[in-house]
């Protein structure tokens, strides 16, 4: 990694660490912490593991934490689909949560566009608790060969909701640094808004980092 390339793993890492005093005394703030890993299978399968933390408002009080598992199937360099299960731990209760979706990216010049859709089910003590579409659009510039700022916007939907019914909305900002030795980390600040059919909808300022090991 050269010395342009520290100093703007430095900057995004002061840009973190910035937005943490500034949200920490507020309620609506949530951090993420989450560390990754990936196992490539024969004929373009893969299964990523996923280990997550998730703390709340100023005293950084536990949320929720997580584990979820993915496979997932390379159709084409362009074209991926996935089927992710999740098993989440909060205060008072567990959530199991199952997904089924794709990701097709296009590139041109130093960009990539995304577009990521999934379907998925929750249960709550073995009841279905939800269902949703999620959609999202991720826009991202390769800047040099290790760091990548990405912009998304994603839409959730009830599953049996007219079309253009949102639920919730998430808009997103930060970067994907690449380290030696195949590691990798995601820093990011996303706004959510949630319950958007209710009259006082749920805002929420989220600060990330994200630790891969590839």
């Amino acid at each position: 990694m050269n010395f342009k390339t520290n100093q703007l793993v430095k900057y995004y890492c002061w840009c973190y660490l910035i937005f943490i005093q500034l949200l920490v005394g507020a309620d609506d703030f949530e951090s993420r912490n989450t560390i990754s890993f990936q196992l490539k299978l024969p004929h373009s399968f893969k299964v990523d593991f996923e280990q997550s933390l998730r703390l709340r408002g100023n005293k950084f009080s536990f949320r929720q934490t997580f584990t979820e598992a993915a496979i997932s199937y390379k159709v084409s360099d362009d074209l991926k689909i996935f089927l992710p299960v999740r098993y989440a731990i909060f205060e008072d209760n567990i959530k199991k949560r199952i997904s089924f979706g794709g990701t097709y990216k296009y590139k041109f010049n130093d960009y990539t566009i995304r577009y990521k859709s999934r379907y998925q089910r929750v249960y709550e003590k073995d009841e279905d608790l939800e269902d949703l579409i999620r959609n999202k659009f991720t826009i991202q510039y390769k800047s040099n060969k290790d760091i990548d700022p990405f912009f998304s916007y994603e839409i959730f939907n009830p599953f049996n909701s007219d079309v253009g019914e949102m639920n919730e909305y998430r808009l997103s900002f930060g970067a994907d640094i690449d380290f030696p030795k195949k590691k990798s980390l995601k820093i990011y600040y996303t706004y959510k808004i949630e319950d958007l059919d209710k009259k006082n909808p749920e805002v929420l300022n989220i600060v990330g980092l994200s630790f891969g090991l590839n």
